[in-house]
C-alpha cells in the first residue's frame, strides 16, 4: 500500500443533484459549471486558493420553508437537504462531492482542470469523478463519543466531504498532505475528492463555518469568532459561541494543528479537520465508508 491509497469508498448510486453533471464538471460551452454561483474573495491562502462567496439565493427560501436556519442556508445550492422522520430524526444532505472550483486533479479534457492548482505539491496519480453521497446527521447530537472509522466523516458546505486525520493502514496522512491541491484536497484511487485538513476555499485561519461532522455538531476554522484561538478537547471541539449562534453556546469542531511524530514526516504540521473521534454518536451513513 503506498502513500496514495486511501479506504475505499462505497459510491452506489442514489440520486444526484439537478443540474450536476454526473461525470464532469463541464458544459457542451467548455466552461466549468461548477464555479457558478461563487465569487472569489480577497482573502487567498498562502498556497494561492482564494475564500469564495457562495450565493445561496436560488435555495434559501425553499430550505427556510422546510425549516431550515442557522448555518444549514449556508451549504451551497449544490447539496440537496431534506429532514427524515421517524424514532431519530434527521437532517439529510445528498451531494456528488465535486468542488466548486478548479483543480489539475480533474482530468486534463475537463473544463474544470486547472494546472496550476498543482503549483509546490506532490500530484497523486488519481483523478476526481462525481460521486453519490448520501450523508445523514442527527437534528439534535446526542451519545458518547467514539472513533471515526471508514471514509467520509462528515460533509462541506461545498458538498466536498469532510475525513479524518489519518490514512489507511500503512500510509502516513502528513505524506500524503504533500499531494493536497492548493484548495487543501485530493482523490482517492476510487476517484472520491475529499478533504482532510483546512480547505482554503471555504475557511483560512478564520472562524468561518466549514460544514458538520456526522455526529450532527457543525465545524469552524481555525478561530473563535472573537479572533482567539481556542482550547479544545479531545475530539478537537469544544462548548461556546460560534458565528452562527453567537448568544447561544454550543458545541463545535475547530480547524486544529497537529505535528507528526512518525519517522519520515516527523515535526511536519498541519491543521487537521478532525483529531480522529466524533464528541457524540454519528447517524449511520451507508454511503461513507
Amino acid at each position: 500500500m503506498n502513500a496514495y491509497t486511501h479506504i475505499a469508498l462505497l459510491a452506489a448510486p442514489l440520486w444526484l443533484i439537478a443540474g450536476c453533471d454526473a461525470s464532469t464538471g463541464g458544459t457542451d460551452s467548455g466552461q466549468c459549471q461548477l464555479t457558478s454561483a461563487t465569487t472569489a474573495t480577497a482573502k487567498v491562502s498562502p498556497s494561492g486558493c482564494a475564500i469564495l462567496s457562495r450565493d445561496t439565493s436560488a435555495c434559501d427560501a425553499e430550505r427556510k420553508a422546510a425549516g431550515f436556519s442557522g448555518f444549514w442556508l449556508k451549504f451551497s445550492c449544490r447539496v440537496k437537504l431534506a429532514k427524515t422522520s421517524g424514532a431519530t430524526p434527521y437532517i439529510q444532505a445528498t451531494a456528488d462531492g465535486l468542488p466548486d472550483y478548479k483543480s489539475n486533479y480533474f482530468a486534463t479534457s475537463d473544463p474544470c482542470y486547472d494546472p496550476s492548482q498543482a503549483s509546490g505539491h506532490v500530484h497523486n496519480p488519481n483523478s476526481i469523478a462525481s460521486k453519490s453521497y448520501v450523508v445523514q446527521f442527527p437534528q439534535t447530537p446526542s451519545g458518547t463519543s467514539q472513533p471515526m472509522t471508514g471514509a467520509v466523516v462528515g460533509l462541506s458546505i461545498n458538498g466536498v466531504p469532510v475525513f479524518g486525520n489519518f490514512a489507511a493502514p500503512g500510509d502516513d496522512i502528513f505524506r500524503e498532505a504533500m499531494t493536497f491541491d492548493t484548495c487543501g484536497a485530493h482523490p482517492t484511487p476510487t476517484s472520491a475528492y475529499h478533504y482532510h485538513s483546512e480547505p482554503y476555499s471555504i475557511s483560512y485561519d478564520d472562524a468561518n463555518f466549514i460544514g458538520v461532522m456526522r455526529d450532527g455538531s457543525p465545524i469552524y476554522g481555525r478561530r473563535d469568532p472573537d479572533g482567539s484561538l481556542p482550547t479544545l478537547d479531545t475530539t478537537g471541539g469544544h462548548t461556546g459561541v460560534t458565528v452562527d449562534s453567537p448568544s447561544a453556546p454550543i458545541y463545535h469542531y475547530h480547524v486544529n494543528e497537529q505535528t507528526s511524530t512518525t519517522a519520515g514526516t516527523a515535526g511536519q504540521k498541519q491543521w487537521f479537520l478532525t483529531k480522529g473521534s466524533y464528541h457524540s454518536t454519528p447517524a449511520p451513513c451507508s454511503t461513507c465508508m
